[in-house]
């Protein structure tokens, strides 16, 4: 662990504790090119001639597109969940990748494939994730998600047997709403009534956790095992952990 002098102090002071999901309390199956892939061959697409890099390349031209068409169209800040919302952006992810005239139900068909795929097996916790969620409840923080997906993970949470945990579950994708915008931390804060400077974000990538907990000016804590090229990133006064157990050693219980 490592960490300032001053991010010690205010670690001290800290009385709840949000926590990002993806490659911070979970890990992942495959990669999104691979989830791709397995969503694309449910509905019929075939990829067999299309390498991860095509694939890796195709989907950040997509999220790009999308970003744009989100802004464009102020949608709402849970727009995404439905798997018509994809229509026009698997329309494009196959376009980059030189796939054109298929139908509309098959573009939507896998959507709801890539969705069933993520709400099924495709995360999991990473090990020991519970105990230490489990732990710092015990201690007396107030626990809380802060999250940048198109999906609400609530049913995840409690199918990994952790929703009771958390006392709120922000979660948005859509730009200007979604990390880096402190958006849903702000609103965690809001909701569980404690002003952010008393709260800590966990998250692993410096574009955007770090940069939404310090526009939030909460205490700012990255995970580097996921990306360990993320620590040669990370600004001064973040504390940087390698694993979650690390957080018992930090916040021993709120001091008031």
């Amino acid at each position: 662990m490592t960490e300032s002098q001053s991010s010690l102090e205010r670690a001290s002071r800290i009385r709840a504790i949000f926590f990002d999901i993806h490659h911070t309390i979970t890990k992942t199956r495959v990669g999104f090119a691979e989830l791709a892939r397995e969503a694309a061959d449910e509905a019929g697409v075939e990829f067999d001639k299309i390498t991860n890099q095509q694939l890796r390349d195709a989907i950040a031209k997509m999220n790009s597109w999308i970003k744009n068409y989100q802004i464009e169209n102020d949608v709402d800040i849970h727009w995404g969940t439905k798997p018509e919302d994809w229509l026009e952006a698997n329309r494009e992810l196959l376009h980059v990748l030189g796939i054109n005239d298929v139908s509309d139900s098959t573009l939507i068909e896998m959507e709801r494939a890539w969705k069933n795929i993520t709400e099924s097996n495709w995360e999991s916790l990473v090990d020991g994730a519970k105990e230490v969620l489990e732990e710092l409840s015990r201690r007396g923080y107030i626990l809380g998600v802060c999250t940048r997906r198109h999906d609400d993970p609530e049913n995840l949470l409690k199918r990994w047997k952790i929703r009771e945990l958390f006392s709120t579950v922000q979660w948005t994708a859509v730009p200007g709403y979604a990390k880096p915008s402190p958006y849903t931390l702000i609103q965690a804060a809001y909701e569980t009534g404690i002003n952010p400077r008393l709260c800590a974000y966990v998250g692993n990538t410096v574009d955007a956790d770090v940069k939404a907990s310090m526009s939030a000016e909460m205490l700012s804590i990255l995970t580097t095992w996921a990306n360990p090229l993320e620590k040669s990133l990370v600004p001064e006064d973040v504390i940087m952990i390698h694993s979650l157990s690390e957080l018992l050693s930090l916040f021993a219980g709120p001091t008031s």
